[in-house]
Formats: structure tokens, sequence, C-alpha cells
């Protein structure tokens, strides 16, 4: 039995389903009652109005969790965690979302404690902490997603998709935190391609301000190309200004970006092809030595898991272009 927080085997006489450090990772202890509901749907009623519908489907709900006299309560406003089942449309989406940021994590991306939750009926929800206020007083920290740092009102949700490129956002952050945090933010893409992660768009980047200009820890990051319908394009933004498709994407024709369409977006952007290769190069290297291991020791069943290697690796084999 694998641990709920780490994936890492536990203990067969451990009944909480938990490492007692993991625990303490995520939640600050191990003294922790995080009994939730006797089953997803009477979680669902018991959710607060204040939810939000997003992602693959705009239906997969979250709601804020606090700690409240040593057990996991949900509440309207101030929490310190995010809560999300999986949509009954979307079976072990909540799975998968602790998979992929686990496999984020173990390649050495910035991910907030997570973890999933059993409820008495079998059914997983996945828990993250909130990166965006002070754990210990709830202090909120200046942050802004991709659509406000551009300047673009949030009238439209739909604009999320089509309001700007990759390369656009790539070329703001390098005007304000430079080459380094440029070159991570394209990390982040590439990695959202291998993945099957086709829901990356403006208002799942992030930036954080203090002590100086940042991109916020990764959150929302799934193989989501799994459970969508969508079949024009691999990712959720055009990847050049303008509308243009990278060469490889737009000669080849098949539906499958390759390296040098990301090397493309990047210097376009403004930053050094070979560096980007080079970090391409790095990234595609860790995701092929560490994805088989996560995905085989998630939760997912066994069907979902065979299904995301073979995602992975024929991404991986177009990203060797």
């Amino acid at each position: 039995m694998n641990c709920l927080i780490c994936l890492k085997e536990i203990n067969a006489k451990t009944t909480s389903g938990y490492h007692s450090k993991c625990l303490k990772d995520l939640f600050g202890t191990d003294k922790i009652d995080v009994t939730l509901s006797e089953s997803r749907r009477d979680l669902v009623t018991e959710m607060p109005k204040q939810t939000h519908g997003f992602s693959i489907s705009g239906v997969q709900m979250k709601c804020q969790l606090a700690i409240e006299e040593g057990k996991l309560e949900l509440v309207d406003s101030g929490g310190q965690f995010i809560m999300k089942p999986s949509p009954e449309e979307y079976p072990n989406v909540a799975e998968n979302e602790h998979a992929t940021l686990k496999l984020m994590a173990r390649i050495g991306f910035e991910v907030p404690p997570c973890g999933l939750i059993r409820l008495e009926d079998g059914h997983l929800v996945f828990v993250i902490r909130r990166y965006d206020r002070n754990f210990l007083d709830g202090t909120k920290y200046h942050q802004e997603d991709a659509m406000q740092a551009l300047g673009i009102a949030n009238s439209d949700s739909g604009l999320k998709y089509t309001a700007a490129s990759y390369e656009e956002v790539l070329t703001l952050v390098k005007e304000h935190g430079g080459d380094a945090v440029a070159a991570s933010l394209f990390d982040r893409l590439a990695f959202s391609y291998l993945v099957g992660n086709d829901d990356h768009h403006l208002k799942n980047i992030s930036f954080l301000y203090e002590p100086s200009f940042r991109l916020a820890p990764c959150y929302d990051v799934l193989g989501s190309s799994l459970y969508s319908s969508k079949a024009d394009s691999p990712m959720a933004l055009a990847m050049l200004k303008g509308g243009d498709e990278p060469k490889y994407y737009a000669e080849m024709g098949n539906g499958f970006y390759s390296g040098s369409d990301f090397v493309e977006m990047g210097a376009r952007a403004g930053l050094r092809a070979s560096a980007l290769r080079s970090r391409l190069n790095r990234l595609v290297k860790s995701v092929g030595v560490h994805a088989s291991g996560i995905i085989q020791n998630s939760f997912m069943p066994g069907e979902a898991k065979s299904e995301y290697e073979e995602l992975v690796k024929q991404r991986i084999k177009f990203m060797a272009a």
C-alpha cells in the first residue's frame, strides 16, 4: 500500500494511509482528522456555495478547507487548502492531478504540498495547500495571473484561451523577471505538453511579486487531454504571437508539437535557442526516468495508468524532433 501523499510504500500495519512525516508536510501536524464525508455525493452536497467550475469540463468543483480544532472542515473563505473531487463524468481526475504534481515535484518544479483523502465510499479527493497566503497566519501574498499581468479584462472566461499566446506570456515574463524566470516558465509549458495538459491557459499561469517577480508554484496541472474531447490543439493557447504555428507543427500537420517548436517559441520571446534546447533535453530525460514509476505508484486505476504512460511516451518521442 502506498501513502496517499508521497505515493511511496507505507508499513502494512499503518491504518491511516499516510506516513506521519507526509501528514506533517501537508497539514503541519500528524494529529489531524481528515474525515470529510461518507461519500462523494455527500461531499458535493456539503460543499460551500462558493465553488468554482474550471479546467477540463468547466464543472470540476473546488472549495476551501481549513484545520479547525484538529479536523479538516469545509469553509466559505479563508481556507488553508483547496479541495477538488473528481467530476462524475471524469473519474479519477483527482488521482491524475496528484500523480502529475508529484512528478513535477520529483523532477524539481516548485509544487505546494498536496495529497489525496479517501472518503468512506472509496472515492479519493485531491487536496493542495494554498500558496497565495501564509500557512500559519493567513497573510495574503500579492499575486496576479497572466491575464491580469497582461492587462486583459476578465469579462469573458473564454479569453483565457484566446487573448494571448505563450510567446507573448514568455515575452512579458522576460521583461519583468529576466531570462531565468522566463526559462522556468518555458520548462513548465514543455512539461504540460509532455503530460498532455491541454488546459494550461492564462489563468493557470500566475506570478508572485514578493520579494521579487517570480512564478507562483505549480497548480492545476494534470493529463487533461486523456479526458478532453478537444482535437484542435494539444495546448490551451496558440504557441506564437498572431496565431502563427511553429514550423514543425505547421509543416507536418500531424497534430503534435516537437521540441523544435518549443525552441522556436522561446527564441521568438527573446531566449537563447541553444540554452532552450539544453533545458528541453534535460526535462525530457527526467520525465522519461521518473514518469512511469510515479504513474504506476499512483492511485489511478490500471487502465488509466496505461493510457497515461502511453501518452507520455508518445510525447517524449515527438519532443525529440
